[in-house]
């Protein structure tokens, strides 16, 4: 045979065989956003898993986008019923990753549907036991900036929480660019303080049996390294990967996540 016919022969080969790779390892990420934030959040993400070959989409939780749930009526289960819905419309089990708040969240849709989850990604999340909330489990925290005094704000109605527009920023996102600091600025969105009260139920037989991974952020003054270490020592992960960024690795370092995220859900 030729060499120039061998060597075309031997680069289709070795093409089909990565092909047949990637659509083996190809999986279905559903991303849930955190607290003061909406699923845009997440674009740039899912770009860097698209381009990876893997399939990404990002829920909208309840009472934001286009739903006009009143926020009386926000809740965590409607929460989870709303990353339910998304889960149920794609093929096979995904991979599901929340962020901050969203780990609340995930962790009930594990408790409710484990058998449609293969792994839960935290990412700079909080990771609960059976009877947290968010509240139970920020007060430890004695190291973020959301702890201070005057940093963390509320409605007159006190239906909602904010963070001083001052901090917000710098707080969530140091390691961003000037021009991402004012992305991040002009996001910020009043979060319902009524589901981050919420104490879950979580038990071993559902929960427990889904596998877990986190992405610590390293870097991180909104939840800190130090409870992350703390809930990580409480409810072990399998895979426990860092990221040298602060809160916002989806806005300041998208395409490392993505890798990130790739190797965690493996």
């Amino acid at each position: 045979m030729p060499l120039k016919r061998f060597m075309l022969v031997i680069v289709m080969l070795v093409m089909m065989v990565s092909t047949a790779h990637a659509q083996d390892t190809a999986k279905t990420f559903v991303l849930v956003h955190g607290a003061f934030q909406d699923a845009s959040g997440w674009d740039a993400t899912i770009t860097a898993l698209e381009a990876a070959g893997q399939t990404a989409v990002a829920v909208n939780l309840p009472g934001r986008g286009d739903d006009t749930t009143p926020v009386s009526e926000l809740n965590l289960n409607l929460y989870r019923d709303a990353v339910i819905e998304v889960i149920n419309a794609q093929s096979g089990p995904v991979v599901l990753v929340g962020h901050s708040f969203g780990g609340m969240v995930i962790s009930a849709v594990a408790e409710a549907i484990p058998q449609q989850v293969e792994t839960v990604i935290y990412v700079a999340a909080y990771l609960p036991q059976s009877g947290d909330s968010l509240v139970t489990l920020s007060s430890q925290d004695h190291f973020s900036l959301l702890g201070q005094e005057g940093n963390f704000l509320f409605s007159e109605d006190f239906a909602y929480g904010l963070v001083n527009e001052a901090i917000f920023a710098s707080a969530f996102c140091p390691d961003c660019t000037a021009e991402q600091q004012t992305q991040v600025a002009a996001s910020q969105l009043g979060e319902p303080l009524a589901p981050l009260n919420e104490a879950i139920t979580l038990t071993e037989d559902a929960f427990g049996s889904v596998r877990k991974a986190y992405i610590l952020t390293a870097e991180d003054v909104v939840v800190s390294p130090q409870l992350q270490a703390l809930m990580l020592a409480r409810v072990p992960a399998a895979r426990v990967l860092a990221l040298d960024t602060g809160h916002a690795p989806y806005i300041s370092a998208p395409e490392a996540l993505a890798t990130a995220l790739i190797e965690a859900s493996a």
